[in-house]
């Protein structure tokens, strides 16, 4: 490979500088029309769930045994949130046009890292579509585990909300990644063009190229005549 001389690639940019401010103004600019006028809107509703003692009691306070098996119910349960024993019922109860796949990609589900909470998230296009599948997945899923195990178990903690703002669009963001990516792109295409030019610019390029010592050089005489007096 040929030996990169950074004097000349820096003063190649330098000369560039004009593309290189008007490729990333382009990516910019493709990026905030696609969100704008392409990408679609969409809201998440989050509902949570917390696991609590087994005992129907309320005076009766949580054992560490409570804990225990709470703790080895929280990576079940969020399968079986999922699950489609719980989406065809959410699907009958709220009468909705998906099917369980469908249903399940919409839904996210996680655990608060060191507590028995479980984070239901759902996120649609349509934002009190989103809420009512949260909150009635949640519903849901409390009867189904109740039934499944025989443990009453699960409390809804919060209720989901209906979303005002968009999840998926955050024009600061975007803007800042966009910015970003044209900085990339300009970059590897002058480098490229720059990379793969061979063409004789300067004597200095002959000598480095070919090694060879020039003795003297003929003066381009048409551009004089061109900036001159006729």
């Amino acid at each position: 490979m040929e030996e990169l001389d950074i004097r000349d690639l820096l003063a190649y940019f330098g000369n560039k500088i004009v593309s290189f401010m008007a490729m990333v103004a382009l990516v910019v600019t493709c990026g905030c029309l696609y969100s704008v006028f392409v990408q679609k809107p969409e809201f998440t509703s989050k509902t949570s769930i917390i696991l609590t003692g087994f005992s129907n009691n309320s005076e009766s306070s949580i054992t560490q045994s409570d804990l225990t098996i709470n703790s080895k119910l929280v990576s079940t349960y969020q399968e079986i949130v999922k699950s489609r024993r719980v989406l065809n019922q959410v699907i009958a109860n709220l009468h909705l046009s998906y099917d369980t796949k469908m249903l399940a990609k919409m839904i996210s589900v996680g655990a608060v890292k060191e507590t028995e909470i479980i984070e239901i998230a759902v996120t649609n296009e349509d934002a009190k579509e989103a809420y009512l599948i949260a909150n009635e997945v949640a519903e849901v899923f409390g009867e189904e585990a109740k039934d499944l195990y025989n443990l009453s178990n699960v409390s809804i903690l919060d209720y989901a909300e209906i979303e005002a703002v968009p999840s998926n669009l955050n024009v600061t963001k975007q803007v800042i990644i966009y910015l970003v990516a044209g900085f990339v792109l300009a970059f590897v295409i002058l480098f490229v063009i720059y990379y793969f030019d061979t063409t004789i610019k300067s004597v200095s390029d002959v000598e480095r190229k070919y090694e060879l010592t020039i003795l003297g050089s003929v003066p381009d005489y048409s551009k004089k005549k061109k900036g001159g007096k006729h």
